[in-house]
């Protein structure tokens, strides 16, 4: 009986020595995580220049085969997203007199017949779009949407979202990003205008990728 009993603890010690492995510390398995930034190829055609026009006296202009009567207003011009990814567009712009001028850069807007002094409030607006020859353009000045043109740089971030371009555009996809001066000016200065007033406006564009998620409004 005795030599039963120990062969039966013999065995209940075996099965413990078996199972003692399952019941050991808690495993571990480390993963490292790194940020992976995949090399995303940012692609906009920018032009290299364009002109504006100062029309103190709004008469009849024809400008690219259509008729302009504004105060000031410039040549249609637009950029084109060419990367494979939506992108983010800020615009940073800066204004300076022609040499020899005598026009002051207006900080906001006013009554051009009121005004003596030779004045311009300018302003740079953007808007995104899938035809850069059929834009509706605001009427007036939107502090929330345009810049103002000043000796002092004046940056927008995001001013407007471009849809991926290139061969995989879709036909309506907006990834023009259509641009213009517009404003008013005094139209009756004391000292008249002249060919020598003039003012040359540097945009800078800057763009962010963007998840090809992104929802084009």
């Amino acid at each position: 009986m005795k030599s039963r009993e120990l062969i039966l603890l013999i065995v209940a010690v075996l099965l413990l020595s078996l199972t003692t492995p399952a019941l050991a510390a808690n495993q571990q398995t480390k993963v490292t995580a790194r940020c992976a930034i995949p090399d995303v190829k940012i692609e906009v055609v920018v032009p290299s220049g364009t002109r504006a026009y100062i029309n103190p006296q709004r008469l009849p202009v024809k400008i690219g085969g259509k008729m302009e009567a504004a105060m000031i207003f410039s040549d249609e011009a637009h950029i084109e997203n060419k990367s494979e990814v939506p992108v983010a567009v800020t615009a940073s712009v800066t204004g300076s007199l022609k040499s020899g001028s005598d026009l002051v850069l207006a900080s906001s807007s006013f009554d051009p017949a009121a005004t003596k002094s030779k004045r311009a409030f300018m302003y740079f607006e953007m808007q995104a779009c899938d035809d850069p020859e059929a834009v509706t353009w605001v009427d007036e000045y939107d502090a929330e949407k345009h810049i103002v043109v000043s000796a002092a740089q004046k940056m927008k971030k995001n001013i407007v979202t471009l849809a991926a371009g290139g061969e995989k555009a879709a036909a309506d996809a907006t990834c023009y990003g259509a641009f213009r001066l517009a404003g008013i000016c005094s139209d009756s200065p004391t000292k008249p205008w002249t060919s020598k007033d003039g003012v040359n406006v540097n945009i800078v564009f800057a763009f962010t990728p963007l998840p090809t998620s992104t929802t084009i409004e």
